[in-house]
């Protein structure tokens, strides 16, 4: 007898090495024989195998089928189900696509005259770096190692099946220390590809059948499987081949010893790696301390290399052609943002990087003053920004960038991916450390979320139709008391050592709030009548992520003392849209003035009763949608760690009275779309003056108007006041094109109308040498006045301003307090008088 289940592949990329790996892990648990067959195809495949079904070239979209023949089919094939039903659709990211050939390349103006040489490529990880070029080779198997001719191939496949364990159980060891992130996933992968048992048998067959000996063997199958993922088509499965190499060769590292010859890049000044391609392993392998960009001949998008690459922030290409010998030692720069490699570097070019340098460095130090102090609106409304993590280690990092708490610590990664619950010390240690590394700032941390669309092995739950509106959370907390009290006494305990908070998830009923606070309340007497120190005043919350809750707030608020609104259950409830379908993705847009009119309900009513209130779903880190949220009146808001500056930073510029009055208008409308060109008009955001000291530069040393263009240009961009610096840069010479903005007298009024800046704005170079401008008195140009008017902003505002301007320059008062200001102050006070008389 067997068993069967049909289903059809969710992925946008197919299954690949990740999803192949996670299914992979599924299967393995079982004794019984598991066959994946990817029905438009016709083949099959072991699924213990990750390459196997990474073979199978299953696309999205695809029928597939799964057998399951012997001792425990049928548990084998429920366990399948559950996992395809609930984890294939969410177990990886969103992929970039596939990258095109590098085309042409258009160089800034100032880079143009630099005589400079590039090779374009495809930019995968953005980013400039400069540095030293070093090749990097690889590594390679001595002749003096015999691929042949194997005496004894028993004991050649013992010793191969040795050194297997061996690479799998170093592997093990190195997840112990690196259990979660992208480095993690990819330790993952290799660990599959080295027990794979399609992998282990054609090493074997290669000894018995051709009688070659390990290296042999390990080359051989190194070629077949590679030229397997190459031959499916897929420009996905084809960077799969970098990691197939790269257990190929740790294999052979772990046979041969240092026989193997590898030439081990040593990094000791700031160097730009290139290579043909290089295997995620050879990659870990470098000092990124001294790492400053990455160029490949080779390469796409998806490989685990550019993924590790943009992880750890290493400008990296991809595609460049021309890569050779002579470019060692040379000074490049990889200029990940425009897509191009500098080979030869002259000293106008070095003078454009120390610019660009210059401007990236501005905006972090402006967003990271945001990120140090309090978060505060135009007009004085303070607002927490915490922090979402999965673990303490996370929260050191959260706190250093900025974090005021953790609003949502997820326990459940605790007790995932095991096979028995975690104990009450286990936790407490965790909770503790959480804590401690928070310094005294506020931690929220969830009560397990398993159950339904997380199922736990050790907990043995029935397979559910719909999961996600399942058997889950705190429902399953009664059955699970045991487990549940566990969890509690940790956190009673670790109370004593921070200011901790317990959330609940998925609270739909008041009785469910009641029975938790009773069970919190009994293990805190229980505590404390062991004479344990705990924090009696710990607060209890819940998170509102059931519609039910949300209209619950004023009884709950009877029995709990704060609540966190999760949006992104929240808003798939409400409008019964699973939020990981592609097709209902209009459905689940968090602007939909019905969404935003919940949860205005829901803050008013926690807010009329004193309670605290925040919200932690992926809403809170969209930049788009802080304007509305800030608008509700929340005490916090939580997202992910690199978020945390930035959203300071955009905070400081609205203001609360702005932002409710743009939300009031928000939920009165009737669509998304109706939200949208609200959150851009004026109103809400701080009305920030045409012009302000920090885009002033006094007494500048510009050689070319190029120069001078780009240095104002920068100036806007490390003000905040754009995002897109070459597209304004690119407007203002699309003007000057028509004709040259020297209007004499020593004066340039360089200007351009786009929606590229977020306000009207003057950006001023002063100069101690005057350079050539076409001017019409032919005079040089020491006074520079760059205006960029917003393309929306009315037709008038931009000639109004450039007529003033104009007429200002032509009378000599005006350009010598511009030219004579002895700073940035000062040159703002003065231009600003003379626009206002």
């Amino acid at each position: 007898m067997s068993f069967d289940y049909r289903f059809t592949c969710p992925l946008p990329c197919g299954m690949h090495a990740r999803p192949a790996t996670a299914f992979e892990e599924v299967a393995r648990r079982f004794v019984s024989d598991i066959s994946l067959v990817n029905q438009r195809t016709g083949q099959a495949a072991n699924a213990k195998s990750v390459l196997g079904i990474v073979s199978l070239d299953i696309r999205q979209g695809d029928a597939c089928r799964v057998f399951t023949i012997g001792a425990d089919e049928r548990w084998a094939i429920e366990a399948v189900k559950a996992f395809v039903d609930t984890e294939l659709g969410h177990v990886d990211d969103a992929l970039p696509a596939p990258p095109s050939a590098p085309g042409s390349v258009v160089l800034p103006r100032m880079l143009q005259q630099a005589n400079v040489r590039v090779l374009p490529g495809i930019p995968v990880a953005p980013g400039i770096g400069r540095g030293r070029a070093v090749s990097v080779t690889g590594f390679t198997l001595p002749d003096s190692v015999p691929r042949t001719d194997v005496a004894d191939p028993e004991a050649e496949m013992q010793r191969l099946g040795e050194a297997l364990r061996e690479l799998a159980r170093g592997y093990d060891t190195r997840l112990e220390n690196q259990r979660r992130g992208v480095e993690a996933d990819v330790l993952r992968a290799h660990r599959a590809v080295a027990r794979d048992p399609e992998f282990q048998q054609h090493l074997f067959q290669e000894v018995r059948d051709h009688r070659l000996t390990a290296a042999g063997a390990i080359t051989a199958t190194e070629s077949h499987f590679s030229e397997m993922l190459v031959a499916t088509g897929s420009a996905l499965l084809r960077e799969r081949a970098l990691d197939i190499r790269d257990v190929c060769h740790q294999l052979l590292r772990v046979v041969y010893g240092d026989v193997v010859q590898e030439h081990r890049v040593e990094l000791s000044v700031p160097s730009v790696c290139l290579a043909d391609a290089l295997t995620p392993g050879e990659f870990l392998a470098l000092d990124r301390g001294w790492l400053k960009g990455l160029v490949l001949a080779h390469g796409g998008t998806t490989s685990h290399t550019v993924i590790l690459a943009r992880t750890f922030g290493v400008p990296t290409l991809v595609g460049v052609r021309g890569l050779d010998a002579s470019l060692d030692g040379r000074e490049v720069v990889v200029d990940a943002d425009l897509g191009v490699l500098v080979t030869t570097i002259t000293e106008d070019g070095r003078l454009y990087y120390d610019m660009e340098h210059r401007r990236l460095d501005a905006r972090r130090a402006r967003v990271r003053r945001f990120a140090d102090a309090p978060a505060a609106t135009t007009d004085g409304r303070r607002i927490e920004i915490g922090a979402n993590v999965g673990s303490a280690d996370e929260v050191s990092d959260a706190v250093a960038a900025g974090a005021d708490g953790i609003g949502l610590f997820r326990t459940e990664m605790l007790f995932l991916d095991r096979t028995q619950p975690p104990t009450e010390d286990e936790q407490f240690e965790e909770y503790r450390r959480a804590l401690a590394d928070a310094d005294g700032r506020p931690v929220i941390v969830r009560t397990f979320d398993v159950g339904g669309d997380k199922p736990l092995p050790y907990l043995s739950l029935p397979r559910e139709d719909n999961p996600f509106l399942g058997y889950r959370a705190v429902r399953i907390y009664p059955e699970f008391s045991a487990l549940f009290r566990t969890q509690v006494r940790a956190l009673v305990r670790a109370s004593a050592f921070g200011r901790l908070r317990v959330m609940v998830p998925m609270v739909a009923r008041l009785e469910e709030a009641v029975w938790v606070k009773d069970v919190v309340a009994e293990e805190q007497a229980r505590m404390a009548a062991d004479g344990l120190a705990i924090d009696r005043s710990m607060e209890l919350g819940a998170m509102i992520e059931v519609p039910s809750a949300a209209f619950l707030v004023g009884p709950l608020s009877r029995h709990l003392d704060f609540f966190s609104i999760g949006t992104n259950d929240l808003l798939q409830y409400f409008v019964a849209a699973d939020r990981a379908n592609g097709k209902l993705a209009d459905l689940s847009n968090p602007l939909a003035p019905a969404f935003l009119r919940l949860l205005d309900l829901v803050v008013r009513e926690a807010r009329a009763r004193g309670r605290w209130i925040g919200l932690c779903g992926e809403m809170g880190g969209q930049a788009n949608c802080l304007p509305v949220l800030v608008g509700l009146g929340l005490d916090e808001i939580s997202m992910a760690t690199p978020l945390i500056a930035a959203t300071k930073a955009t905070l400081a510029e609205l203001s609360q009275a702005g932002c409710r009055a743009l939300l009031e208008q928000a939920a009165a409308c009737g669509t998304p779309h109706e939200v949208e060109p609200l959150l851009d008009a004026p109103g809400h955001r701080r009305d920030v003056p045409l012009i302000d000291p920090a885009l002033v530069v006094v007494r500048g040393t510009c050689r070319t108007k190029e120069e001078a263009v780009k240095t104002g240009v920068d100036l806007l961009f490390a003000s905040g006041r754009t995002d897109r610096p070459r597209e304004v840069e690119e407007a203002v010479w699309q003007r000057e094109a028509t004709y040259s903005t020297g209007f004499g007298h020593g004066f340039a009024i360089p200007h351009c109308r786009t929606d590229a800046v977020t306000a009207n704005s003057l950006a001023v170079v002063t100069l101690d040498e005057g350079v050539e401008w076409g001017s019409l008195d032919g005079k040089p140009v020491r006074v520079m006045i760059l205006l960029a008017i917003r393309q929306s902003a009315t037709a008038t505002a931009h000639m109004r301003v450039l007529a003033t301007l104009a007429r200002r320059a032509m009378h000599e008062e005006f350009r010598d307090g511009l030219s004579s200001a002895p700073d940035a102050e000062s040159l703002c006070r003065f231009l600003s008088e003379s626009l206002n008389e």
